[in-house]
């Protein structure tokens, strides 16, 4: 038998096997990366937009209120509230991640958007939204992390810095796409 490798060793191996199907796994993996990354920030970039629409301001913001001060308190809570989430589980991410697995936390943080973001359409109150906003910002931690984490950690040595750089570009992309929505 040979001498031990690394999974750095294997990690090249396999990105530079002869096989094409070998390096389309790997390319695969990456785009995979980098929809959870770019759904994130679609995902936020649509908190953005939400809050500058008159309905949305009439209907959620105002709820019954009268003074402008009540009004922007409601709406920096919403804008805050999947940053304060976002806070608690990018801390909590890696302890999470090194107990439960890499994927396995970042399928939790997917999964977790998901559902809070079928939830929080159908939000009636700002207290609703408030709470499911904070919610998705659990989620978002959660797939920030993993993502970048992932994508360093099956990156193969030669290529890291190529892959995690497209990984982290991706970001980018989910506001591009809800911008070319809005203005379409």
């Amino acid at each position: 038998p040979g001498s031990p490798r690394s999974i750095d060793d294997v990690l090249e191996h396999a990105y530079s096997s002869p096989t094409s199907r070998s390096r389309w796994r790997f390319y695969v993996m990456f785009f995979a990366l980098g929809l959870a990354n770019s759904g994130d920030s679609a995902e936020m970039g649509c908190t953005g937009t939400l809050m500058a629409s008159s309905r949305f301001q009439h209907d959620i913001l105002q709820g019954g209120l009268d003074t402008e001060a009540d009004f922007a308190r409601r709406g920096a809570a919403i804008a805050g509230a999947h940053l304060a989430g976002m806070l608690i589980s990018g801390l909590l991410s890696g302890v999470l991640a090194d107990v439960w697995g890499r994927r396995s936390t970042l399928l939790l943080g997917l999964a977790c958007n998901s559902l809070v973001g079928v939830a929080s359409a159908m939000a009636r109150t700002a207290t609703e939204l408030f709470i499911l906003r904070f919610a998705c910002g659990l989620g978002l931690g959660l797939v920030i992390s993993g993502v970048v984490t992932l994508s360093a950690e099956i990156s193969p040595p030669s290529k890291r810095g190529r892959f995690m750089s497209i990984v982290a570009s991706c970001y980018t992309l989910g506001y591009f796409y809800i911008s070319f929505w809005i203005f379409c």
